[in-house]
């Protein structure tokens, strides 16, 4: 923790750039709040007899536009020296089993943030990572009107000079549980649970409540009804720079009293802000730059008024306005409609017609609405790229105008995409650095490699935060792969028979399967013939080498083969044991010799006699050492000792 008097200062910065934020950008959520009322299709009440329905022009463009960016971003950590090809390859691996690893996982956080940006223009989320109780990375989506940013600090959110999260609600107990592990300062705790009153009601909101604004447009109130179920405390998670240095503070804006304060460096060792953010209209020198939807807003409004017009106007059209001659008819109620109704009228001994005594005002017909409306569609399609093609359907009859649509989308969707390979650059520099710092025990991790599927373990000293980082999955990318498939598939068909000759039938399998699509991994597990066979004999193996240095007895497994105690070898020469630990485990490979021996033998013997071959052939020991002296035999003795001396790798 930072000293009482300093962190009482860093606080109060804190909390002026709290104020300071919201006020820069108070009236840009007047924009979001617009925004959201056409989304929402909300519209004001309209005067009697006139329409003001909406028109759903916004959610269709929402939805559209976020499909249209639906491919989501792989990442690939490359080695910058060839000794850490196969950590950044496990690294790599690991990564992307915790991306997908919870039902809300890191694609849905990104496809939640893709309509946050539509609407807002920005995508925010938080990453951090923890060690206790085990290793965990978190991604989460931060609302924009929650993230609170610098004026100053432009379109690269590392460049600001303070970041912000508002309302972060912590309970009690859990304000008394990171007392008792350090994370709190108790003096601070116990200050402000005296000088506040805890809340069941939560005010997940800012002082200018244009939050709510979602909830209302949905007819929900989120101010009276917002019942939490237990006492709650409100604070601000906030990142700051203080005399040139990164400071972390927990704070409360009403009272401006901190809980934690310290070192960036102490809570994070990269040093990073933990928030990463995309823009969809990136502008250098303002990080609250627009959005597609405020392109859309003025549309959406102009066609709302046109189609109500028409409305208006149809009204008028069919309820006619109408003058009527009282000396011909002087009760005009008698004239509304009724079934079988009578309606006196005086004719003024015949001088006057009945026709004569009512005189309908006409109405014209709107010409031009429905011309203008396509117009005004039209131009949205060329201006922002949400043609016919990206909607899922054509409205070109040539199939290469509508290819060249497609592109021009594409093109469009490069500057967006280029935003969000950087952000998630940063959420993978923030991952391995989290790696780095939390993951306190080798974790197991599922690699592909030449052989197929291989499971092995990743050790915290094989990590480099300082890795490159690849970025996989744009539509440039996938365009040239298509364009790669394609002359390999050309290619494979114009081999000649000598040149088939001299190729590997085994390169030309991966090759055709590699031209319609099939990704590298699944290829190198289709040659992985007996896959599941061989993980369920590891994953023995991995069991019983935890088993041994805990200290439990183990029984010998009866399936083991020479995969199996290649295992054990491998593992107690790849890490780090004590010398009894490295007996132990190379003594159970080597009792289990003899059994995968036999197991091999017996298996050559099955395979040989499907295809109708009689003469037993030699045992897999016998192939990899020669012929053996008997088992429980001086020298059947030697000889097993020898194989395991064998089965580990020379120095």
């Amino acid at each position: 923790m930072v000293d009482k008097n300093e962190a009482d200062k860093i606080a109060q910065q804190c909390r002026a750039e709290y104020n300071a934020g919201l006020l820069y950008r108070k009236d840009r959520e007047k924009q979001w709040n617009l925004v959201e009322d056409f989304y929402f299709n909300r519209v004001k009440k309209s005067l009697k007899g006139k329409f003001n329905v909406p028109v759903p022009i916004l959610p269709g463009f929402v939805d559209t536009w976020q499909a249209e960016q639906s491919r989501h971003i792989a990442l690939k950590f490359k080695q910058r020296e060839s000794a850490d090809f196969k950590s950044a390859k496990k690294v790599t691996a690991l990564y992307t089993t915790i991306k997908n690893k919870d039902d809300y996982d890191w694609d849905m956080v990104d496809t939640d943030g893709k309509k946050l940006a539509c609407m807002s223009g920005r995508s925010i989320n938080k990453n951090f990572a923890q060690s206790k109780p085990k290793f965990k990375h978190t991604l989460s989506p931060v609302d924009h009107y929650d993230f609170i940013a610098s004026a100053t600090g432009g379109g690269d959110l590392e460049r600001h000079l303070y970041v912000q999260e508002d309302n972060v609600f912590k309970g009690k107990e859990e304000l008394k549980d990171g007392v008792e592990q350090g994370v709190y300062d108790a003096g601070q705790v116990e200050k402000l649970i005296n000088a506040t009153s805890a809340d069941k009601l939560i005010d997940n909101d800012n002082i200018y409540h244009s939050k709510q604004n979602r909830l209302i447009a949905l007819g929900m109130n989120g101010i009276t009804f917002n019942y939490a179920g237990q006492s709650l405390y409100k604070f601000v998670e906030a990142e700051t720079t203080w005399k040139g240095k990164r400071y972390y503070c927990l704070f409360n804006v009403e009272t401006g009293m901190w809980i934690r304060c310290e070192r960036l460096t102490d809570v994070f060792e990269s040093d990073l802000w933990w928030f990463t953010s995309w823009a969809t209209n990136r502008d250098t020198f303002n990080f609250w730059s627009k959005a597609p939807c405020d392109d859309m807003v003025p549309m959406a409004e102009m066609i709302r008024i046109l189609v109500n017009q028409e409305f208006d106007n149809r009204n008028k059209i069919n309820y006619k306005q109408r003058a009527y001659d009282p000396e011909i008819f002087p009760d005009p109620a008698k004239l509304e409609w009724r079934p079988d109704g009578l309606v006196e009228a005086n004719r003024g001994l015949g001088a006057k017609k009945i026709a004569d005594g009512v005189y309908e005002f006409s109405t014209q017909e709107f010409s031009g609405t429905v011309n203008l409306v396509n117009w005004i569609d039209q131009m949205l399609k060329e201006k922002t790229g949400i043609n016919s093609e990206a909607q899922g359907s054509t409205d070109q009859d040539k199939v290469g105008i509508a290819y060249l649509n497609v592109q021009q989308s594409a093109k469009r969707s490069g500057l967006i995409y280029e935003s969000r390979a950087k952000c998630w650059q940063g959420i993978g520099r923030r991952f391995i650095w989290g790696l780095k710092e939390h993951m306190r025990k080798p974790m197991a991790v599922n690699i592909i490699g030449e052989q197929g599927e291989e499971w092995t373990e990743l050790f915290r000293n094989e990590i480099n935060p300082e890795w490159d980082i690849e970025v996989e999955g744009g539509d440039e990318d996938v365009q040239k792969d298509a364009i790669q498939k394609k002359e390999m598939r050309e290619m494979l068909g114009t081999l000649a028979p000598d040149e088939l000759a001299v190729t590997s039938p085994k390169w030309r399998v991966k090759a055709k399967l590699q031209a319609i699509g099939v990704e590298d991994d699944d290829i190198r597990s289709a040659f992985d013939l007996e896959g599941d066979y061989n993980k369920e004999i590891l994953s023995v193996a991995s069991k019983m080498i935890q088993d041994v240095l805990e200290g439990k007895k183990v029984k010998p497994f009866r399936g083991a083969t020479p995969a199996f105690c290649q295992k054990i070898v491998d593992y107690a020469t790849d890490t780090k044991l004590e010398d009894a630990d490295y007996e132990m485990l190379m003594a159970l490979a080597e009792v289990h010799l003899p059994i995968a021996a036999e197991n091999m033998a017996r298996k050559a013997v099955q395979m040989q006699a499907q295809r109708g071959m009689m003469a037993p052939p030699p045992t897999a020991t016998e192939q990899l050492y020669g012929e053996q002296p008997a088992a429980n035999t001086p020298g059947g003795t030697q000889s097993q000792s020898q194989q395991a001396t064998n089965l580990a790798p020379r120095v």
